[in-house]
């Protein structure tokens, strides 16, 4: 897409329903900045504790590499923590990567697990059958009849077993 303003290639998109009528904007990255949407200062407390760390995390000592789709630099994204467009992040995928790695260098996540192995009690055939006639009871007030004429073979074949 092009930008609105004044035909570059757009990174911002928005559309906005006013009244029922749908109003799409497409800026460039230097549009956007001049009408406000894209800002290159500070923020938040992440972005300051962010840009605080980052010799830290090892950002490589390379400014020179640049977004050719919204011309952010490796710089800016050092000092902002923030990307111009989605394209930034194929432009600045091995950074990112160096950044993850040392946060989180492990590609496995583990964690202790707590294995519950199930209690099987056997069932005396009274049981079982008191329970099966609780399920035919069931499946009468449900109104599902063949399930409970299937349950009632299975009654028949429990109680003729123990004679």
């Amino acid at each position: 897409m092009k930008c609105d303003k004044c035909g570059a290639p757009s990174v911002y998109h928005s559309t906005y329903i006013v009244n029922g009528v749908s109003q799409s904007t497409n800026l460039c990255r230097d549009c956007a900045i001049k009408e406000g949407v894209f800002t290159n200062q500070k923020t938040g407390l992440f972005d300051d504790l962010f840009s605080s760390f980052s010799d830290l995390l090892g950002f490589e000592q390379i400014d020179n590499i640049v977004c050719p789709v919204c011309k952010t630099t490796l710089k800016e994204f050092k000092t902002t923590s923030k990307l111009g467009c989605p394209n930034c992040y194929e432009i600045f995928k091995d950074e990112i990567s160096n950044i993850l790695n040392r946060i989180a260098p492990s590609n496995k996540h583990s964690q202790d697990t707590i294995k519950f192995k199930p209690v099987k009690t056997k069932l005396t055939k009274e049981e079982k059958i008191a329970e099966l006639r609780e399920e035919m009871k069931q499946a009468v007030s449900e109104e599902r009849y063949e399930d409970a004429a299937k349950i009632k073979k299975q009654i028949t074949k429990l109680e003729s077993a123990n004679e």
